[in-house]
C-alpha cells in the first residue's frame, strides 16, 4: 500500500461542545420532571451476538467477474472459486438508569479466513493523498455503537442521541448500515433528534460516517463522509408515506474528485393482507468533481399478501437507477444512494449489483411453512440503464462500438430457520446466467454461483 497509513488526517468531530450543551439543556428539562424511583428503573444489560458464515464463490468474487478473475483494468484479482469463513461479533452493554436516559457501548470485530483477497484489495483512490480502505471482509475491534440518549428532551415527544449510531430506515435503500457484508457499512458519529407521535415520526441528524479500515481505530481515523439526514413517517389507515432528505459531502477530496450532493424523495407502501405495493422516487443534485449531478432512481413493486397461516406473499416489480449517457459533458447522470445498504436482498443475493446505472426486473415468492421456517424464491433480470455507462459493482464497460446492456438473469433461494430463541440459521443459493454484456464484451464466458451458510447466536443477560 502506498500512502494509506501515512499522513492520516485525524478528524475528531466537534461533538464535545454539543455534548456539554445537550447535558445543560436536558438537565433543565429533567429537573422539571417528576423523578421515577431510581432503584425500580435502573437496569444494566450485557448482550450481543456471534455470526459465522461460509461464503462459497464460483465464477466470481467481490472485485472481479469471471473464471479468470480479471478486473476492469485487466489485472488478475484473487481467484473466482474462493471459499471463505467470515466471523462477526458484537458485544457490549445497555444501561438505563431511569426511563429517560439510555447509555450504550458496543464493540464489534469482523475477520475473514482463507480468502484470496486481502484488505488491500479494497483500496480507494489508490496512489493519492486521498487513499483509504473500504474493506468488505475485515475490521478489527472497533466501535459498533456508543451513545448517550435522552428522551423527553425539551419536549415530551423528542429524543436526543449523541455518539456512534447505527441508523436504518424504511427498506434500507436511502439510510442503512448495510449488515450483510462482513464489515458493517455506514456507522454514524452523530447528533440525532427524533420526534415521535403515535406511529408517526420525524428524525433529523448531523454527523460523519467512519472509514472501514482494519488497521485504524475509526474514532481517531479520518471520517469518510459528513452529512445531514432527515427521514419521516406518516400513516393513516393503510396509507403510509416516508419523505426523506440527505446532504452528503465526501471528505477524501484533497486530490481525488470530490462530491457534494443533495438527495430528496419519498417512499409509500402498504404491506397489509391483500393487495400490496411499495414505491420510492428519489432525485439527486449537486457537484461531483467539476461536473453537476442530475440523477434519479425509483422502485415500483406490486403484489399480494395472502391471508393464510403460511404468510404467503408474491410481488413483481422494477427497480431503476439512472446512468450517464455522455461522460464527456459536464453533467453526471449516474445515480448513487446517499447512505443506503449496498448488499443484501434488495438487489439480488449474488451481490453483483448496486443501485447505480441499473434496471432490475424482479419477481419474488415467500412463505412460512412453519412458524420457525421462512423460504423465499426470487428472480432478477439485470440490465444497465445506459449502455454508455459502467457496471458499477466492478467497473466494466462496453467495448468501443458495443451497446450491450443485459448483465444476466439471477435466480435466488433463501431459507431461514429459527433453531432456538438464541440461534438463527440461514442458507442461500444463487445462480447467474450471464448476459451478453458479459459474454460479448469478453469479460467472461461463464455463469456464476454463490452459496452462503450462516449461523447467528445471540446472547443476553436480559431475563
Amino acid at each position: 500500500m502506498n500512502n494509506i497509513h501515512k499522513n492520516r488526517s485525524h478528524t475528531i468531530s466537534n461533538f464535545s461542545n454539543i455534548f456539554l450543551l445537550s447535558l445543560t439543556l436536558s438537565g433543565a428539562s429533567f429537573a422539571d420532571t417528576e423523578m421515577p424511583n431510581y432503584k425500580e428503573k435502573e437496569k444494566l444489560i450485557f448482550d450481543g451476538y456471534y455470526r459465522g458464515r461460509v461464503d462459497i464463490y464460483n465464477g466470481v468474487n467481490k472485485v472481479a467477474y469471471g473464471d479468470a478473475a480479471i478486473d476492469a483494468k485487466g489485472n488478475i484479482r484473487g481467484v473466482s472459486n474462493d471459499v471463505i469463513y467470515l466471523h462477526q461479533i458484537s458485544a457490549g452493554f445497555t444501561y438505563t438508569p431511569n426511563d429517560e436516559w439510555e447509555i450504550k457501548a458496543y464493540i464489534y470485530d469482523a475477520r475473514s479466513w482463507f480468502s484470496d483477497l486481502q484488505p488491500e484489495d479494497f483500496i480507494k483512490n489508490a496512489g493519492t493523498k486521498d487513499e483509504y480502505l473500504a474493506s468488505y471482509y475485515d475490521e478489527h475491534l472497533d466501535v459498533h455503537e456508543a451513545y448517550v440518549q435522552k428522551s423527553k428532551f425539551l419536549l415530551d415527544n423528542l429524543t436526543f442521541t449523541l455518539g456512534r449510531q447505527q441508523l436504518q430506515y424504511g427498506d434500507s435503500r436511502i439510510f442503512a448500515p448495510g449488515v450483510w457484508g462482513n464489515t458493517i457499512g455506514y456507522l454514524w458519529d452523530a447528533a440525532h433528534f427524533s420526534y415521535k407521535q403515535d406511529k408517526n415520526f420525524l428524525d433529523a441528524w448531523y454527523g460523519q460516517t467512519r472509514t472501514i479500515d482494519p488497521y485504524e481505530f475509526s474514532l481517531t481515523n479520518k471520517h469518510l463522509y459528513q452529512g445531514v439526514g432527515v427521514y419521516s413517517h406518516y400513516e393513516k389507515s393503510a396509507f403510509k408515506i416516508e419523505p426523506f432528505f440527505a446532504y452528503k459531502d465526501l471528505l477524501y477530496d484533497t486530490t481525488a474528485p470530490g462530491e457534494l450532493s443533495y438527495h430528496y424523495g419519498a417512499r409509500t407502501y402498504d404491506s397489509s393482507v391483500g393487495f400490496i405495493y411499495d414505491a420510492t422516487y428519489t432525485k439527486t443534485v449537486g457537484i461531483s468533481g467539476k461536473n453537476a449531478i442530475d440523477a434519479y432512481a425509483y422502485v415500483a413493486k406490486i403484489g399480494y399478501q395472502f391471508d393464510t397461516p403460511y404468510k404467503t406473499q408474491f410481488t413483481i416489480g422494477k427497480l431503476y437507477a439512472s446512468g450517464d449517457s455522455d461522460s464527456s459533458d459536464n453533467v453526471k447522470q449516474t445515480y448513487s444512494s446517499p447512505f443506503g445498504s449496498m448488499t443484501g436482498p434488495n438487489y439480488g443475493r449474488m451481490d453483483i449489483m448496486i443501485w447505480s446505472n441499473m434496471k432490475d426486473y424482479q419477481s419474488m415468492l415467500s412463505f412460512n411453512p412453519t412458524k420457525d421456517l421462512f423460504i423465499k424464491a426470487a428472480f432478477h433480470r439485470f440490465e444497465l440503464a445506459d449502455a454508455n455507462d459502467k457496471w458499477y459493482t466492478f467497473g466494466y464497460a462496453n467495448k468501443p462500438g458495443n451497446s450491450y446492456t443485459h448483465i444476466g438473469d439471477e435466480y435466488d433461494l433463501t431459507m431461514k430457520y429459527k433453531a432456538s430463541k438464541n440461534l438463527d440459521l440461514t442458507a442461500i443459493a444463487t445462480y447467474l446466467n450471464a448476459g451478453d454484456f458479459i459474454t460479448k464484451n469478453e469479460i467472461a464466458q461463464n455463469d456464476a454461483t454463490k452459496f452462503f451458510l450462516q449461523f447467528k447466536y445471540k446472547f443476553s443477560t436480559k431475563e
